[in-house]
């Protein structure tokens, strides 16, 4: 028996060792993201979608989001914005985008500068999708567009970093705090680290 307590004890010895490895050497990229202040004037705001509960009620989380995208918006008069996330919940009525469009319109944000990416059920697919929309509107390639995304401070690191796999330069960051009952969600990105590098490794293959 003690030679099988002595093995489980180690075992749980190196999986510990793991995790605070892996933890020390990714978490402080992310809480370093957060802490910063990315208010940089640009030509096109990409809103990140978040969860909605129900038919097309906003977790507090998208809600903040939102708030901090009519603030922005408001002291940026000249930046169209994008409104990014589709409706793929079983119970949802209105996609990611169309919530956020409905509450910058009420917000006194004009619709005119206002293009909805209704598509998109990832990270990945906000980026990807919204590319498309932005080289289309501007006549431009990505990489001579002035543009910025906007999301929960958490999840600021792990986005730019697919933004730039997915052909944005120099991309503006706009960080949203995270309300209070959220913070469950900066430990959630230890857990997604894994399929971030994944998705990095597959994109460096695609360019090879």
């Amino acid at each position: 028996m003690k030679t099988v307590s002595k093995v489980i004890l180690g075992a749980a010895g190196m999986v510990g060792g793991y995790f605070a490895l892996t933890a020390g050497a990714y978490m402080p990229f992310v809480i370093n993201e957060a802490k910063k202040n990315h208010r940089d004037g640009c030509d096109y705001l990409m809103v990140l979608g978040g969860n909605v509960f129900g038919a097309d009620t906003p977790s507090p989380q998208l809600l903040q989001r939102m708030k901090s995208a009519a603030e922005y918006l408001n002291e940026n008069k000249d930046c169209f914005v994008i409104p990014c996330g589709g409706c793929f919940r079983p119970e949802q009525k209105k996609s990611e985008a169309r919530i956020i469009a409905d509450y910058l319109v009420e917000q006194g944000i004009d619709e005119e500068r206002i293009i909805l990416e209704d598509k998109s059920t990832t990270t990945v697919e906000n980026f990807e999708f919204a590319s498309e929309i932005i080289k289309a509107h501007s006549g431009k390639d990505i990489s001579n567009v002035k543009a910025a995304f906007l999301s929960s401070d958490y999840h600021i690191f792990r986005a730019s970093v697919i933004a730039k796999n997915c052909g944005f330069v120099n991309i503006g960051k706009v960080s949203s705090p995270t309300p209070a009952e959220s913070y469950k969600r900066f430990v959630r990105e230890y857990f997604v680290a894994a399929d971030l590098f994944r998705y990095v490794a597959e994109c460096k293959l695609k360019k090879h």
